[in-house]
């Protein structure tokens, strides 16, 4: 729940400068920016050291660190269709992440005169 709320204040709030506080009928939720100048962010994954993984639709993987300063894209990503609701999508680590350090993903992958297709793949 706590990416689904950060996915949420990356994606609605991204030009806000101050937490904003929401009262539902269940829960008051806080909020806030934690990173700017990202192109559709879809979803993101925290790892061990407090740094989180972002995916970005066109194609980028990002990292963010925990003071907040946006990394250049991770390098070696397929090539990624990103058409339509298609792009770089979802990002997760695996469970044993932190012997193994692979982690999975998403993507529309192109594939010539058939078209794309959704794709999942692993990578260290």
């Amino acid at each position: 729940m706590r990416g689904v709320l950060l996915a949420i204040a990356i994606l609605a709030f991204g030009a806000q400068a101050h937490a904003q506080v929401f009262d539902s009928a269940k829960a008051k939720f806080r909020v806030e920016t934690v990173a700017s100048g990202l192109e559709n962010p879809w979803s993101l994954a925290f790892l061990p050291d407090g740094r989180k993984l972002i995916t970005e639709r066109p194609g980028r993987l990002r990292i963010l660190a925990p003071d907040g300063k946006l990394l250049k894209p991770v390098a070696g990503l397929p090539a990624v269709a990103a058409v339509g609701q298609g792009g770089l999508l979802d990002v997760a680590l695996s469970p044993d992440f932190l012997t193994s350090r692979v982690l999975y993903f998403s993507f529309t992958e192109p594939r010539g005169l058939i078209g794309n297709g959704t794709s999942l793949a692993r990578a260290k």
